[in-house]
């Protein structure tokens, strides 16, 4: 993995507009890593870790696997609307907790993530 995945200027804005979040929008940033979207929502931190996880190559399942062994972990799923939006959200403190854990081979790309 190159350890350049991806720089600060390469994170965008965006709003994804959803029925699935009571303020009708997602406010995000954006980055590209390892072929899959990373989403954070810039107001509340909660981060789609699906996106992370699919970019380590594993499976949407695998995501499940891991928050579900960490019972009490606060989450949110969103399913249907905008493809780029579903999945698993968990808050900043908890994404970068299992990140560390789990996300060795893009350390240096989620800096700009979790600092």
């Amino acid at each position: 993995m190159n350890a350049s995945f991806f720089s600060c200027s390469d994170v965008k804005l965006n709003d994804y507009a959803t029925s699935q979040d009571v303020r009708g929008v997602i406010p995000a940033f954006e980055v590209m890593a390892g072929g899959q979207l990373i989403l954070w929502d810039r107001e509340n931190d909660w981060v789609l870790i699906t996106g992370i996880w699919k970019a380590l190559g594993k499976s949407k399942a695998d995501v499940l696997k891991v928050v579900g062994a960490n019972p009490g972990l606060p989450m949110k799923k969103i399913r249907g609307g905008r493809l780029a939006i579903q999945g698993t959200w968990l808050p900043m403190e908890s994404a970068r907790a299992l990140c560390v854990k789990n996300a060795w081979p893009l350390r240096h790309g989620l800096v700009p993530l979790f600092g």
